[in-house]
């Protein structure tokens, strides 16, 4: 399956499926993009970029919840430092930013609708951003490993806890173990940091399910039970990311047609 691929109860993203483009910034840099999900008819938008070198990205909102999810390099904000693999988590409207990039940055930028962007230098647009909005950052070294009770086999670091709403954690899975994740309430994005894993389902006794290489994703709408995932031979170590209900609120277009306006 490539972008937009839906099941219909998931949507299944592998990398190697989708095309690059590239978006030149302000000031020489430039961004190279993969546009995972769209955002099409009102759905969840996802989005890879990898940014030069030492770039400065401005301050900037987006009028959706979003999680960024490093999964290499560094991203430097004027109060926190996020080394890979790490999380990053915004309400709809928080502005956020600068941030200098380095270390070979690659990032996944996360809605579960339409986001759209806005710059804070833009006058007719900055009056709609949401001082008071939660912004919570965790990097995995900052967090210990912990047994889970529901899989001896695996191990998970708690990246934001359930008790401030979204949630995040790094769970990592033995060779061959089958899990079924909790049904989400808001959505919830599963993303492949490490190994594979493949969309459960056996003949013969052998694995014969899709599988999801690293920095694949999928997408659990609210409400929807995801289909098992089964580890890979070497295991697999994955990052789960649940919305709370801000997910539900966003009031404008795609960020896909943000960075067409910015190409012009």
């Amino acid at each position: 399956m490539g972008r937009d691929d839906m099941d219909p109860h998931q949507c299944i993203v592998e990398p190697s499926a989708v095309p690059w483009k590239i978006l030149p910034l302000d000031g020489g840099g430039e961004a190279q993009l993969q546009l995972y999900l769209t955002g099409r008819d009102g759905g969840p938008e996802a989005i890879r970029a990898q940014i030069s070198e030492d770039y400065t990205v401005e301050p900037h909102f987006h009028y959706a919840a979003q999680f960024q999810v490093l999964l290499e390099g560094s991203m430097a904000f004027p109060l926190v430092r996020l080394d890979a693999p790490a999380v990053h988590y915004t309400e709809h409207n928080t502005p956020y930013g600068p941030f200098t990039v380095s270390g070979g940055h690659d990032m996944l930028v996360l809605h579960t609708r339409p986001g759209g962007l806005a710059v804070m230098r833009d006058k007719k647009r900055r009056w709609q951003a949401n001082v008071r909005g939660r912004e919570l950052t965790r990097c995995a070294h900052e967090v210990a490993w912990e047994p889970m009770s529901d899989c001896p086999t695996a191990r998970r670091k708690v990246l934001i806890p359930a008790s401030f709403g979204p949630t995040a954690e790094l769970i990592e899975f033995s060779a061959g173990v089958e899990f079924v994740p909790p049904v989400p309430e808001h959505g919830r994005y599963e993303v492949v940091y490490s190994g594979a894993a493949f969309i459960a389902g056996k003949v013969a006794g052998k694995i014969a399910g899709k599988q999801l290489g690293p920095k694949a994703l999928r997408f659990i709408p609210a409400g929807e039970q995801a289909s098992a995932l089964q580890a890979g031979p070497d295991g697999v170590a994955m990052i789960f990311l649940s919305f709370d209900q801000d997910a539900d609120y966003s009031e404008a277009g795609s960020t896909e047609d943000a960075l067409a306006r910015m190409e012009k």
